[in-house]
């Protein structure tokens, strides 16, 4: 049930991109095998995929497990940074990320420069798409997601971009991309979320934190964690926006 709503999910999603057969496709700041499958069916065999993504261990994980799915289109793993791609101008029709926004850190450089910097490496005419959580309904995640926001800047200073309100979102891609459309869906919920949620062992870098620090972030984590025995772990609205590249 969980995997299956989990599919659901990402199918949904990825419809809203519309026709993406034959082009080359950059997924951005990821490398989910998820994604990378539902993406790779709706290029086929004439298009290209490429998923970048910070996190080398999980490039390589995904990297020994791609082999076991049947994909329709090549599939290359990139090891980068999404404010600084290494790839040439021009080189993509549509860049697509899931996810990506809220787990940014703007401490050196803004959600605006990311957005930007994908804009960089699409072809004039090709389409920046992002899907992202929003706030604009209550839920535990929020909760949850806010927790490792702090706990991120306790451990290496990081300052996450967050989950905000779409207009914040909406308002980056209309000062860069043009044709801009977008549109707030309600929760997907997620059977069983709240069971992985909680078998979850606590975050390793609470250890390297001062006494009271930790003390402090270990009472907000089993908060959470009688909330969602109590609630169950709801899940937030999400936001699909998508623009278009005008010149390199």
């Amino acid at each position: 049930m969980y995997e299956t709503d989990l599919i659901a999910f990402c199918d949904r999603e990825l419809d809203l991109l519309g026709s993406i057969k034959d082009l080359d496709v950059l997924y951005a700041g990821g490398s989910s095998l998820l994604w990378i499958e539902g993406l790779s069916h709706r290029i086929g065999e004439k298009g290209r995929l490429t998923a970048l993504d910070l996190d080398t261990r999980r490039i390589e994980e995904t990297r020994e497990l791609l082999g076991e799915f049947d994909l329709a289109a090549p599939v290359q793993l990139v090891a980068g940074d999404i404010f600084r791609p290494p790839f040439a101008p021009d080189t993509f029709d549509l860049a697509y990320s899931a996810g990506l926004f809220h787990e940014l850190d703007v401490r050196d450089k803004s959600a605006g420069d990311a957005l930007a910097a994908l804009g960089s490496v699409i072809r004039p005419g090709g389409r920046i798409a992002t899907s992202d959580f929003v706030n604009h309904v209550p839920a535990v995640q929020l909760e949850d997601e806010e927790l490792q926001r702090e706990l991120a800047r306790e451990v290496s200073n990081a300052e996450l971009y967050g989950i905000g309100s779409a207009e914040r979102l909406v308002a980056l891609y209309e000062a860069l991309l043009v044709g801009v459309r977008w549109r707030v869906f309600t929760p997907k919920p997620i059977r069983h979320l709240g069971k992985v949620v909680l078998a979850e062992e606590e975050p390793e870098e609470l250890s390297s934190l001062p006494a009271r620090t930790r003390r402090r972030l270990r009472e907000r984590f089993n908060a959470l964690r009688e909330r969602i025995e109590r609630e169950g772990y709801t899940r937030p609205a999400s936001l699909y926006a998508e623009g278009f590249v005008t010149g390199s």
